[in-house]
């Protein structure tokens, strides 16, 4: 056992194995990152690493194998690049993405804006009705909406909102009806099309539920500066309990 751990101590240290250790620690980092860019750009950076190793072995299938991930990854990297580049967003579009999709590759928004579709919203339309499961997920860019709960106003919302995103995070039914004030312009998501686009997409989940949770200390902040019991008061009503969605 001592003599297999010498040899193993040996060969770790090693300088000739020096760029393989370098090119796992690669690898391994690539793993760690939550953008698509960077993944990229250490893989890429792994695969020439670990083909430099195996040619100061002499193992030429090994060195071929390393070389075609780095030029796999470096294609998906120019693609990426060539997305991002492409076309632009308009000014609503823009809103959005810098609201709940903030950080996330343009590539990447721009498949979930794809999904979206424009609506525009009459005055008293109901959205969201109490005590039922939205069917569809809301971002105001223009207009206001009334909060209430058992027919009583307990807040605003407006541009820059979300609705129904806390149903939608946690499966329950709305614990509020959510109707129009004035003229609406909304971005809609059908609630089980994104659900199943962000589950195969975990960076653009990990990306808009930040942007869920960001809305959500916005609308508190904003109820409580302005004095209304908004969001306040349905984490206090008795029924449902604290941690129900709105």
């Amino acid at each position: 056992m001592q003599t297999f751990f010498d040899s193993f101590v040996t060969a770790f240290l090693d300088p000739a194995n020096l760029p393989g250790h370098f090119a796992y620690v690669l690898l391994i980092v690539s793993m760690l990152m939550r953008r698509m860019v960077w993944l990229r750009i250490f893989a890429i950076a792994a695969g020439a690493f670990s083909a430099i190793y195996y040619t100061t072995l002499g193992d030429w299938v090994s060195c071929f194998w390393e070389s075609l991930f780095s030029l796999v990854n470096a294609a998906q990297l120019l693609i990426l690049f060539i997305e991002n580049r492409r076309g632009k967003f308009t000014s609503e579009e823009q809103t959005f993405i810098d609201i709940a999709l903030h950080g996330l590759e343009r590539a990447h928004a721009r498949r979930l804006v794809k999904l979206g579709k424009w609506v525009e919203v009459g005055e008293d339309e109901v959205l969201i009705v109490e005590d039922s499961t939205p069917t569809h997920l809301y971002f105001i860019v223009n207009g206001t909406a009334r909060v209430t709960r058992h027919q009583r106003p307990v807040g605003l919302v407006g541009p820059g909102d979300f609705l129904g995103e806390m149903s939608y995070l946690t499966g329950k039914h709305a614990t509020a009806t959510v109707s129009v004030l004035t003229p609406m312009r909304c971005l809609t998501f059908e609630r089980e099309v994104l659900r199943a686009h962000l589950e195969r997409n975990p960076e653009v989940r990990h990306a808009m539920e930040g942007g869920f949770n960001r809305n959500l200390v916005e609308k508190l902040v904003k109820t409580n500066t302005e004095g209304l019991p908004g969001l306040a008061a349905l984490t206090q009503a008795e029924e449902p309990p604290p941690g129900e969605p709105i």
